[in-house]
């Protein structure tokens, strides 16, 4: 999935003859401390109004082109939406504005639409269950885990991996797969020398998705 097929057509960037009042409001509206800033007149991105630095100014009837704005963070409309997560994780806003290959603004990308696509493209509403499996990071071998998790019926729906801690050379590979009971996959895997823990499915579909988002992309910034 690539960046463009996410626009969000219910947010609107600023634009530099915006005065600060609507700036901080809107910030306030979308409870967020960080808005793109848009010049309409060439549809460059003139860099990021931030809540702190507009704070700081006494007269909030000032336009933002009056104020000193942080540079322009943004991704290209045909960027995976993995590299979208990072950049969004990397400089913690929760909008990001989509330029196409001029560097001219075509919109907006909202933090939970990429949320939303993790979770169609990780299937976490599918029926199924999710095993955890652990392992040291030299022994990380996808096509072995996957002829071992396939040859006992099941199908991977979406598959995540994640240190345990900064330090350690484990890995934690979680698994979404296509059934219900993972006891005879659990253990396949165990036979095979790996340890699994399994989340139960009721548990998982309780979880607020929301909560996942920093949790997802923290994947994606290994």
């Amino acid at each position: 999935m690539i960046a463009k097929q996410l626009i969000n057509n219910s947010f609107t960037p600023l634009h530099i003859s915006d005065d600060i009042t609507t700036a901080i409001n809107k910030m306030d509206a979308w409870q967020t401390e960080n808005i793109p800033v848009i010049d309409p007149a060439t549809l460059k991105i003139a860099g990021q109004a931030v809540f702190s630095n507009l704070s700081d100014v006494d007269d909030e009837s000032a336009d933002i082109s009056d104020i000193e704005l942080e540079p322009p963070v943004f991704s290209y409309e045909n960027e995976h939406i993995f590299e979208v997560a990072r950049k969004m994780l990397h400089y913690e806003v929760r909008f990001m504005a989509l330029v196409d290959q001029t560097e001219s603004f075509i919109g907006i990308i909202e933090k939970k639409d990429v949320l939303e696509a993790f979770s169609k493209m990780l299937n976490i509403a599918t029926f199924g269950s999710v095993i955890t499996v652990e392992m040291a990071e030299a022994d990380f071998t996808l096509t072995k885990l996957v002829n071992v998790i396939e040859s006992e019926g099941a199908k991977i729906l979406g598959l995540t991996v994640d240190h345990q801690n900064d330090s350690s050379p484990r890995l934690q590979v979680s698994l979404k797969l296509n059934l219900q009971d993972t006891s005879a996959v659990t253990a396949a895997l165990e036979r095979h020398g790996y340890v699994t823990t399994t989340e139960n499915r009721q548990d998982l579909m309780q979880v607020d998705l929301t909560s996942r988002a920093d949790e997802l992309m923290r994947y994606l910034d290994l």
